[in-house]
């Protein structure tokens, strides 16, 4: 630890202030620094100098608030002379001759696109400081580097000019994984194509050439005729590139742009980049991509950029340690999974849980189907890749059966009725794109605090009008309930397999509460209050509403999936990397414990240390799993099936292979370390965890077991009064106990 004297000077290992102010006097020449009056402010200012000397900070704004501006108010003149010739001094005597990675006498032919030394913050987090940045055009540059490192960060800041003593006449462009939703999504490829407003600029916004490049790339005439809006990512990743290409930049900036490209796509990419004339800085977690294009790998060390020359192949051999780029099972990171509860009448793991039968879909405003009498099922041993070309309908089938998309022929799904689905989707950050200002654990107490997922029901309740429009309006109308329905208690099957809730009436005593079926009561009206007690009975069977949704607790599940407090609970997920925002994600669908997991392009944006954690927690999950990949190092060890979709086709390969069954316990119990308060004698101690009332003062131990009691009779008015909520107030975490207002 480093510390502060009464001068204010750092007492610095690499630099004593002593040998610093020793070196400051040998430039004092006279006047009035020489004299004792000056003495303090020389002691004072060598002390900040001798920090600044040994931690190689040599900026000229640093510089001048800690030295100039000292010197200058003891006098004016000859101020900025001394300051001067003492930094020259510091430098000659304590810099260090950084060793020249960048072979800046190599290949003299070619154009120098930048030449800077700069330092890079994201927020209050210094990612880079006092590095090179030497790059020249013809090349391409792969840079690697651990998720959170900056090197999104940086590229964003070589495209907006930010990086100090970047040339401001350099044209580049900055292809990003994902796009965001556009104004101009309405139009057609071609029509958006050339509205570009780069493109327009630079007057290459000509629909010929514009044409040309993208039918170079596999546009098809009714895909250039096509809204952009309903391109699947693959198209839309295409479409970034082809504008990228009619940029014809210095500086071409490609974020994952093998993210959602098939294998034809891939190569068409690489020929394309390794015939261009631009300087191309390339962040991807694909290797095999990495060793087709790059000429050099920009590492990061100890916030600097290092150069090595070669593709990931020549690194890896200078570099042994980064050998978790190649392999997967070398991963230091671990992801934990959680078991999946148990479902009703599922004893086997190749019993199946979900049946896709003869679905038939087409997207709006497009003639040809998309999907065509596509059947499937899956199981808790399922281990699924969906294979296909972009735009063959791989992410709609899985909306199919995930029930974000309907069927063109009825009712084709069926679903354990206390199945548990966590879908990653293709577009990930959809969702926690709303929630920018919040830590990831204030979104996770947003999302889960009333134990039912919040996002979840959304999309349910959206599917739920989506059925009920589609409803025969000459259908026989339900028979009508007998009396004022006021709210579901609970739920029962019977023995032929049919759901029946129990139902309070208005103004009627429970003792008359009776069991209405589940159709019965969806088509008199009452499809949302069955959906939402659905949904909370799935989120009991997960243990959901044993857990405290506390920022400790949440964040001992972050920890599970690799991110730390730092960013779980102090930052935002505004200042997330990519790949930390695949953590969230995930980490937001396991919270209440799945039995099936569907992920949709899931090696985007995660470094190969993730990917392997990743893998190996799939490897272990008790649960089924779906996904959509284009990576088969990723998928090939894990996956035993596959659904092909090819022409509107799905055809099935490969069965499901038996495993033990997976059951978590039906009680979930804490990950965060909770203090329980003790009592009894000193010869032995005796634990007891006692409640909070809505004021979150503990409760006495009588009105804790009157609690208790009152609890197991679901006498909510007097377990309300009992915890002291106010009328028209909710306890948090507790959303069965109402308002009090009914």
């Amino acid at each position: 630890m480093r510390k502060v004297d009464s001068f204010g000077r750092i007492d610095c290992q690499r630099v004593k202030p002593d040998k610093a102010l020793g070196l400051l006097k040998e430039c004092v020449d006279g006047g009035v620094f020489d004299g004792h009056k000056a003495e303090p402010v020389l002691a004072y200012v060598s002390g900040l100098c001798s920090y600044l000397c040994g931690e190689q900070l040599w900026d000229g704004e640093t510089w001048a608030r800690c030295c100039d501006a000292y010197l200058e108010a003891v006098d004016a003149e000859a101020g900025p002379a001394l300051a001067a010739k003492y930094k020259a001094r510091c430098q000659a005597e304590y810099k260090k001759q950084a060793l020249d990675t960048w072979g800046a006498d190599l290949d003299p032919e070619l154009k120098t696109a930048c030449d800077v030394e700069f330092s890079l913050a994201y927020g209050g987090k210094l990612l880079l400081h006092n590095t090179r940045l030497f790059l020249k055009c013809g090349r391409r540059y792969g840079i690697c580097g651990k998720n959170g490192v900056g090197k999104t960060t940086l590229m964003r800041n070589v495209d907006n000019g930010k990086i100090e003593g970047l040339d401001p006449d350099l044209v580049s462009v900055f292809v990003e994984s994902h796009a965001d939703e556009d104004a101009d999504d309405a139009k057609s490829v071609v029509a958006w194509t050339t509205s570009r407003p780069a493109l327009v600029t630079r007057g290459a916004a000509a629909e010929g050439p514009a044409v040309e490049v993208l039918r170079s790339v596999g546009f098809s005439d009714e895909l250039l005729a096509a809204p952009v809006a309903s391109l699947s990512g693959g198209w839309r990743m295409k479409l970034s590139l082809v504008v990228a290409a009619l940029m014809d930049a210095d500086i071409l900036l490609l974020d994952e742009p093998t993210n959602h490209l098939d294998k034809k796509s891939i190569e068409w990419l690489v020929a394309y980049l390794t015939a261009c004339r631009a300087c191309c800085m390339i962040v991807s977690h694909d290797t095999g991509f990495l060793d087709a294009v790059c000429t050099d790998v920009i590492h990061y060390e100890d916030r600097k950029l290092v150069r090595y020359r070669g593709n990931l192949s020549e690194f890896v051999a200078k570099v042994p340690a980064a050998a978790a780029y190649y392999r997967l099972e070398d991963s230091d990171t671990k992801f934990a999974f959680p078991a999946p509860g148990r479902l009703e009448g599922i004893n086997t793991t190749t019993k199946a849980i979900l049946k896709l039968d003869t679905a038939t879909f087409t997207w709006p405003g497009r003639d040809a189907l998309t999907l065509v009498d596509a059947s499937c099922k899956l199981t808790l041993a399922s281990r699924v890749c969906v294979l296909g070309a972009n735009g063959a309908g791989k992410s709609t089938l899985i909306k199919l059966v995930v029930g974000e998309n309907g069927p063109d022929n009825g009712e084709c799904l069926w679903r354990h009725h206390n199945l548990r689905i966590a879908y990653v989707a293709q577009h990930s950050f959809h969702h926690i794109e709303q929630h920018l200002d919040r830590s990831p654990c204030e979104y996770l107490q947003w999302r889960f605090g009333k134990y039912i997922d919040e996002e979840l029901l959304q999309t349910k309740l959206e599917e739920l009008k989506r059925l009920q429009a589609q409803e025969d309006p000459n259908r026989e109308p339900p028979r009508p309930l007998p009396f004022t329905f006021e709210k579901i208690m609970g739920r029962r099957e019977t023995g032929k397999g049919v759901l029946e809730y129990e139902v309070k009436w208005w103004d009627r005593a429970e003792k008359q509460n009776l069991y209405i079926e589940k159709e019965r009561l969806e088509r008199t009206g009452h499809a949302e209050q069955v959906l939402k007690f659905d949904m909370l009975v799935a989120s009991r069977a997960a243990g959901l509403d044993l857990i405290n949704v506390t920022v400790s607790e949440l964040q001992a599940h972050l920890d599970e999936f690799g991110l730390p407090r730092e960013f779980g609970t102090y930052g935002r997920v505004r200042g997330l990397s990519g790949g930390q925002k695949v953590k969230l994600v995930l980490a937001a669908a396991m919270w209440n414990r799945p039995h099936l997991l569907i992920l949709d392009e899931p090696t985007n944006f995660l470094d190969r240390d993730s990917l392997g954690a990743l893998s190996n927690a799939i490897r272990d999950f008790g649960g089924g799993v779906v996904m959509i990949s284009h990576c088969e190092e990723f998928y090939k060890p894990l996956c035993n099936e596959q659904w092909m979709v090819e022409a509107g086709q799905l055809t099935c390969s490969g069965e499901a292979t038996e495993t033990k069954l997976k059951v978590g316990k039906k009680k979930r119990e804490a990950k965060a370390k909770v203090e329980e308060k003790t009592t009894g004698s000193i010869n032995e101690e005796v634990k007891y965890a006692v409640p909070k009332d809505f004021w979150g003062k503990i409760l006495s131990k009588k009105d804790a077991r009157s609690y208790e009691k009152k609890a197991a009779k679901r006498d909510y008015p007097a377990m309300r009064k009992i915890l002291g909520v106010p009328k028209g107030k909710q306890m948090p975490g507790m959303p069965e106990l109402g308002d009090g207002t009914s």
